[in-house]
């Protein structure tokens, strides 16, 4: 813009000044531009301005602390939410859920038994097992089982059938005595061995044993109908030795679940029959062992609890359980090993039971408990067989045991003899 004074009157100048003035400030439009509120007919006219008020200037604002957001957890979807669908009344937006563990205290495991016989390592064996059972006073001469068993438990904890020479005659025999057992108000428990499940492997991979495929169906079916373990009150009964791996499996699936131990074999170990391979995880497999095999055979046991005996003390004792009594090691002495390990392991007493009973022709574990709820152990077998065992014996299963009777309805001594031409 070029300044032009001369030629000009005072008044122009004013007015030049103040059109600069007000452009500066924003108030009127630029002069090339008309008023936009001249009056008509008066373009050029200049409109006489009232002073306005000056506009306030921005304010200084303060920044404020930003409020805190709300944390969101991330979990994983619904099955409607990962199918793209809202559930009704429920806004799109995540959702804020705490996980939770099982509820309430897991489950107790069910009551010991007043009574209890502990049989394992029989091997095709029937005539050692009557014999027990007489010698105990459950069986009469004549092989009939005493009226009232109420209370009574009697246990098998594997390998009652032999993994090279399987005898359906024992796996009949075992059968006929748990119904006949049931109906007097007892209970009979059978687990799985090593040799059962050798034999229901070897079944899947073609083997027939020279049986029908009636006859090798009913062992597959038995073998399968076999609890793993049984857990009563503070005792732990299996085949063999606890492995670490197993009892923190055992005690993960407690915590998780909240269920009770025993709920394992059907909820896990029952569904390893799927394929050869799943069931070797429990199969006690004594070489190649893989990584996640739960049970195999410890074949040192002295050294692997030297080793591992505080952790599987301490997880035994999470799961309150202070007794074992298990199986598939041999005695030679043929007697039972009591308190095993309990250098290692102080809190636990644990029972090899396998007295070879098979040669030896007696043999069993009696666990009575007292009215204060201690267990009283008492071992059969040829090295403690005596009149006066015997009587103790019978006076202590006698307490649940009504006399004995005879009747034929099961005969152990024909399926004995069945199992004898099988032989």
């Amino acid at each position: 813009m070029r300044l032009r004074l001369f030629g000009n009157t005072a008044a122009d100048i004013f007015i030049w000044f103040a059109g600069v003035l007000n452009r500066i400030t924003g108030r009127t439009p630029a002069p090339d531009k008309p008023p936009v509120d001249a009056p008509p007919g008066q373009p050029g006219k200049q409109p006489v301005i009232a002073p306005q008020k000056k506009t306030e200037g921005p304010r200084a604002v303060t920044p404020q602390k930003k409020a805190e957001e709300p944390r969101v957890v991330h979990l994983p979807k619904t099955t409607q939410e990962a199918q793209g669908v809202t559930p009704p009344g429920r806004a799109e937006a995540p959702r804020v859920v705490v996980p939770q563990k099982a509820t309430g205290k897991p489950a107790e495991h069910p009551r010991m038994p007043a009574r209890c016989v502990v049989f394992s390592d029989t091997d095709n064996s029937i005539n050692p097992v009557i014999n027990t059972l007489r010698f105990a006073g459950i069986l009469g001469e004549k092989g009939g089982l005493a009226n009232e068993l109420a209370g009574l438990s009697i246990f098998h904890t594997g390998d009652l059938i032999d993994k090279k020479n399987p005898d359906p005659a024992v796996v009949e025999y075992w059968q006929q005595l748990r119904r006949d057992t049931l109906a007097k108000g007892g209970q009979v428990k059978l687990m799985a061995g090593n040799h059962e499940l050798e034999i229901w492997q070897k079944i899947r991979s073609g083997e027939k044993f020279g049986m029908s495929p009636e006859r090798l169906g009913c062992i597959n079916n038995f073998i399968e109908s076999l609890d793993l373990f049984h857990v009563a009150g503070p005792v732990l009964f299996m085949h063999g030795y606890p492995t670490l791996e197993f009892l923190q499996t055992l005690l993960h699936f407690r915590e998780t679940t909240g269920k009770t131990l025993n709920c394992f074999n059907t909820d896990h170990y029952k569904k390893a029959f799927k394929s050869v391979n799943a069931s070797k995880q429990y199969a006690y497999v004594r070489r190649n062992r893989r990584a996640n095999y739960l049970l195999y055979d410890v074949a040192d046991a002295s050294r692997y609890y030297k080793k591992q005996g505080r952790e599987v003390g301490a997880v035994l004792s999470r799961l309150n359980i202070d007794t074992v009594v298990h199986g598939h090691r041999p005695q030679r002495s043929g007697v039972q090993a009591d308190n095993e390990y309990l250098k290692w392991i102080p809190q636990v007493r644990m029972i090899g039971n396998d007295t070879m009973v098979r040669r030896r022709g007696l043999g069993a574990t009696i666990i009575r408990q007292e009215s204060g709820g201690e267990l009283d152990v008492v071992f059969i077998n040829t090295k403690t067989e005596s009149k006066k065992l015997r009587k103790k014996v019978q006076k202590d299963l006698g307490e649940t045991l009504g006399p004995p009777r005879t009747y034929r309805a099961a005969d152990p001594g024909t399926v004995a003899r069945k199992s004898a031409a099988h032989g």
